[in-house]
């Protein structure tokens, strides 16, 4: 399994060499001549240009990462890159604005760079880096609207087994539908039928949040590969299919299914079948804590049948949810690839 990667080369390639030179200048002074300071690891990224590499050591450098636009392509984006230095860190800790790029300095000394999403601005406002639609948005946003906001404390697997401190995204359900058309677009195949919006909203948590992947989702009696996400406290679990018939929330107790919030359209199916035209209504949210709504227990099942707003709340859930498929028997893959990203960052929905 490959994560999703686009390249930039020809005249990008250059474009993004003479951005190297300048915010390596910017980023040389910023810390006062001294070392660098060391990254969260982001995971694979391209090799850096031919032109950063004169860089003094423990000098913080850029490279090319790709970001992907609402259009479904995609444009070079900074990614800070540094060494370790030695003795504590000259940075508080924040986000900060390095050259054209904004980013996050985590309180052990890594940087988490904050993506660019074509269509949005993003800047610092009390304290949090918020997005906002510019005025050539695709989303049908009005200019100045809020957008939704990076949370850097966010974890992600990655397709090697390895862990990567990532960031994610929130963004609101327009642009979150708009993003899943762009990505279903271009993936014809049958393999290719689903990409997962994380469906819970990180927005209001400061703990560490962890995305992972493995084979032991419960659903019924068999294990399917599933998307998990860990946090601590009480979130908001939202709607997160773009062309859902409502939402059904079974309140189980079945061990590691103590809830499951399903499509109807999925349940007017045969268990084992895969309707092809309405492929993300395969898609099963659950979890194995006792589900509430409005701070009370939720003690019997909930069924809303008809169209509602992608981001809508259903219920909210502590400590962890889990995504799969819901198809009797299917073990097809739901690793890295399947999950909606900007360059290698989680996209999750906003609840509204």
């Amino acid at each position: 399994m490959v994560p999703r990667r686009r390249v930039a080369a020809g005249l990008t390639a250059v474009a993004v060499a003479l951005i190297v030179v300048g915010a390596t200048a910017v980023l040389v002074a910023g810390v006062g001549g001294g070392g660098g300071i060391p990254t969260g690891n982001a995971g694979p990224s391209a090799s850096p240009p031919a032109s950063a590499s004169f860089a003094p050591p423990g000098t913080p450098t850029f490279s090319a990462r790709p970001v992907v636009s609402s259009s479904g392509f995609s444009t070079p984006s900074a990614v800070v890159s540094a060494s370790p230095i030695p003795g504590p860190s000259q940075r508080t800790t924040g986000f900060a604005q390095v050259g054209d790029a904004l980013v996050y300095f985590a309180d052990d000394g890594s940087i988490v760079p904050v993506p660019k999403i074509d269509g949005l601005d993003v800047k610092v406002q009390k304290g949090q880096a918020v997005y906002t639609a510019n005025a050539t948005n695709p989303f049908g946003l009005r200019s100045g609207a809020y957008a939704g906001q990076f949370v850097p404390a966010v974890s992600t697997g990655q397709a090697d087994g390895s862990n990567a401190v990532t960031g994610g995204v929130v963004l609101v359900g327009t642009v979150v539908a708009a993003l899943i058309s762009d990505e279903l677009a271009t993936s014809k195949s049958d393999g290719n039928l689903w990409i997962v919006a994380l469906p819970v909203d990180i927005r209001s948590t400061t703990a560490a949040v962890q995305v992972s992947f493995d084979d032991f989702g419960s659903l019924g009696t068999g294990n399917a590969p599933r998307v998990q996400v860990r946090f601590s406290g009480t979130l908001p679990i939202v709607e997160m299919i773009p062309e859902n018939a409502g939402y059904h929330v079974l309140v189980e107790g079945l061990g590691s299914t103590v809830w499951q919030v399903i499509d109807p359209t999925r349940l007017g199916l045969p268990t084992d079948s895969i309707d092809p035209a309405h492929a993300m209504n395969e898609l099963v949210v659950y979890g194995n804590s006792t589900p509430t709504l409005d701070s009370s227990a939720i003690r019997r099942d909930i069924l809303h049948d008809g169209r509602v707003p992608l981001g809508q709340t259903m219920i909210d859930a502590t400590g962890s949810l889990s995504v799969s498929l819901a198809v009797a028997g299917s073990h097809l893959d739901l690793g890295p690839d399947k999950i909606l990203t900007i360059g290698d960052v989680p996209v999750f929905v906003a609840s509204s």
